[in-house]
């Protein structure tokens, strides 16, 4: 069974949704994206359990979370153009922590959900092709006054996702995603938007072990918006790169699809870098 990619995914990011950027935090988690086979879909029909765990923190350990995203994924037999439908939904549960000081805080709460309603994919063989809408919702705690888990904004994510695999088990897999914010009611602050690709290139050395280098490219397009606020209009930024490894274990008559990766994020501007691990579990029902 090939990985699923379900790469499109939620995102409680960068810090605690709390301050360009509005404190440097918005829906984007760097390498979430980024995985083997990103835009591939299981062959047969059903529902498939898609299970990230992520654990980050800055490097002056101000800031640090835990998070808990137990997806479900369903593959339609119906297509539209050619193409496989296909839909999903990622709860979120997050620790977080922040230190200013001699003060500190921890939260653990409901964190933003993704939603992915429409999910079309292709396949040509050694091409792979999918384009898809993720959501994020604001039902995650949030409290202007105090860490949260939530960033109280809603996020459209535009996607667009493509697979090559190359001669001699090779494989490269690219996605590109906009992501557009609206207005945070209790601030009254809205969040530029934000560009963002996630890359892999990885090596078979055989059909259920792999080996690559993951990363990713983020930059903050367009200005925010605060109309009670004089801003600096710092555009937030970010580059990630680090190594990634799957593994495709039987266990009973089912694969259990296992990839784990750690980033390292530099070239930063308008927030504190950061390193991420994230470990994504994909099995069928």
């Amino acid at each position: 069974m090939k990985p699923l990619i379900f790469i499109f995914f939620i995102f409680e990011l960068i810090s605690p949704c709390a301050v360009a950027i509005e404190d440097g935090a918005g829906n984007y988690l760097p390498g979430f994206y980024g995985d083997f086979q990103m835009a591939s879909l299981p062959k047969r029909s059903g529902f498939y359990l898609n299970n990230l765990f992520s654990a980050y923190q800055d490097n002056q350990a101000s800031t640090g979370n835990l998070l808990e995203m137990p997806g479900i994924i369903y593959v339609s037999d119906k297509t539209l153009l050619g193409a496989t439908l296909a839909s999903g939904l990622w709860p979120t549960v997050q620790i977080s922590k922040a230190k200013d000081g001699g003060n500190s805080q921890s939260r653990l709460g409901l964190g933003d959900p993704y939603l992915m309603p429409v999910l079309l994919s292709r396949d040509w063989d050694t091409i792979k092709l999918q384009g898809f809408e993720g959501i994020v919702a604001p039902l995650g705690y949030y409290n202007k006054d105090q860490l949260s888990t939530g960033c109280n904004i809603w996020t459209f994510d535009h996607n667009l996702a493509v697979t090559f695999m190359l001669p001699s088990d090779n494989e490269l897999s690219v996605d590109v995603g906009y992501m557009q914010n609206t207005q945070n009611t209790a601030t009254h602050y809205k969040n530029g938007d934000e560009l963002h690709i996630d890359y892999l290139l990885g090596h078979y050395f055989q059909s259920d072990f792999a080996l690559g280098i993951t990363g990713s490219y983020y930059r903050q397009v367009t200005a925010d918006q605060a109309p009670a606020q004089s801003l600096a209009n710092v555009f937030n930024r970010a580059d990630t790169i680090g190594p990634a490894v799957m593994y495709t274990p039987p266990l009973g008559k089912r694969n259990i699809n296992m990839s784990l990766k750690w980033l390292h994020e530099f070239n930063v501007q308008g927030h504190i870098p950061q390193d991420y691990i994230l470990w994504r579990v994909d099995s069928p029902f």
